[in-house]
């Protein structure tokens, strides 16, 4: 057996045949034919073990180190202060109960002066890469960080070819909302509150709006939400359907409540 690589193809074969039908191979003169002399073990299955963890190591000392890697330069600094925890987590319950309000998360990222923190970069740069006007908000939100990933990852990148518009960036799209309740956006709480709280109360508005009263949650003046979520808990005097639908419509405005106040400025 004229090499290490030889002696370690035949040791692979003796291991997959099993050492009850093939005993183990001779080892070569020099160090591993030494070890094998000096620390005889009794059976054959213990010699082909010490053989093969003493060829890896062996084979690994053979080898060259590799060339050196060249680090990746840093992305410029960014001096706004990145999203505190609890938002960055509160973003993560977000996108996955209530995907409505993200727009206005983003969107109060920039408003307040925050950066994305870096773990929430490359999940939003991806969850947006088919949106261009959400992927360019994401990169603002991100800074320098986003083009500096997005260069080692393309795909991060955006694939629309949707047209960005600038001046959309900073705006809330409009969500759809029946004209009888379209003068609640701008209404005080206590108009609000009676309108929701009421309407359920009656059936008037019934589980099949929930889309719309989903929408009007996510779009009335945030003054009205701790106000909002309150009363709509306490609400008990209507049909189970109109309950669920009161409790969930309360957990949407306490959730929105939450994520802006998070992002007040320290």
């Amino acid at each position: 057996m004229s090499t290490v690589a030889d002696y370690w193809d035949e040791l692979v074969t003796t291991a997959l045949l099993g050492t009850d039908r093939r005993e183990p191979p001779v080892a070569p003169v020099g160090g591993l034919g030494d070890l094998a002399a000096d620390a005889a073990l009794p059976t054959a299955s213990q010699q082909l073990l010490q053989q093969v963890a003493a060829t890896v190591a062996v084979r690994r000392a053979g080898l060259l180190p590799a060339a050196p890697v060249a680090l990746p330069a840093p992305p410029e600094p960014d001096q706004r202060p990145p999203t505190p925890a609890a938002a960055s987590a509160t973003w993560r319950r977000v996108v996955e109960d209530w995907g409505v309000l993200e727009d206005e998360w983003v969107l109060a990222v920039l408003r307040q002066q925050w950066r994305l923190s870096p773990d929430l970069v490359p999940a939003l740069l991806a969850r947006h890469r088919s949106d261009g006007t959400r992927h360019a908000r994401v990169r603002l939100a991100a800074g320098p960080l986003a083009d500096w990933m997005i260069d080692w990852s393309p795909r991060l990148a955006c694939v629309s070819k949707q047209r960005v518009v600038p001046e959309l960036l900073a705006e809330l799209p409009e969500l759809p909302i029946t004209p009888d309740l379209v003068s609640l956006l701008a209404a005080p709480a206590d108009r609000v509150v009676s309108v929701l709280c009421d309407g359920l109360a009656t059936g008037r508005l019934a589980v099949g709006l929930r889309p719309i009263l989903v929408n009007l949650v996510a779009r009335v003046q945030p003054v009205v939400l701790p106000a909002l979520a309150e009363h709509l808990r306490r609400l008990t005097t209507t049909t189970s359907n109109s309950l669920g639908l009161a409790y969930s419509l309360a957990d949407l405005a306490q959730l929105r409540h939450q994520m802006l106040t998070e992002l007040e400025p320290a």
